[in-house]
């Protein structure tokens, strides 16, 4: 019995593999790279960024934020209920990986958000056709970070 139990672990083995956790997170539906700056002044700013746009933070790691605003009309048509029921909410979670040294990429995944905060909610992801309105959101994160040669 302990080869054939040694014989199924070294099987187990070779057909698993041995990797690391994915780091990436959920699909990115946008992302840029930011270097010289730690997590806090990235997030500071992308938080900024994001207030800006009509977005209220729902959640708030260094590395992990979570950005939330009612979705529009069409939204609530294409991916709500019959009208009058809860609205539907606009979710982007933003996350930060390190890439180098003092160098991170930053990246969001969006989704609609069905019965927000109810026993039901359900995230929709949104499709990637949606990205240039949250790569824009992120360019400008990145681009609060260049400074103007001298």
């Amino acid at each position: 019995q302990l080869p054939s139990f040694l014989g199924f672990c070294l099987c187990a083995l070779a057909c698993g593999g041995c990797r690391t956790a994915d780091s990436s997170g959920p699909p990115a539906i946008a992302s840029v790279v930011i270097r010289g700056n730690t997590p806090g002044q990235i997030s500071s700013v992308t938080t900024e960024v994001f207030r800006e746009n009509g977005y209220t933070p729902a959640g708030k790691r260094p590395w992990d934020l979570v950005f939330e605003k009612k979705a529009g009309a069409l939204s609530n048509l294409a991916y709500g209920d019959w009208p009058g029921d809860t609205p539907m909410w606009t979710r982007v979670k933003v996350l930060l990986f390190p890439v180098g040294e003092a160098t991170y990429r930053v990246q969001c995944a969006a989704y609609y958000v069905r019965d927000k905060g109810g026993t039901t909610e359900e995230e929709l992801k949104m499709s990637k056709m949606r990205r240039g309105a949250y790569q824009k959101l992120l360019d400008e994160v990145a681009r609060r970070f260049t400074r103007p040669s001298s």
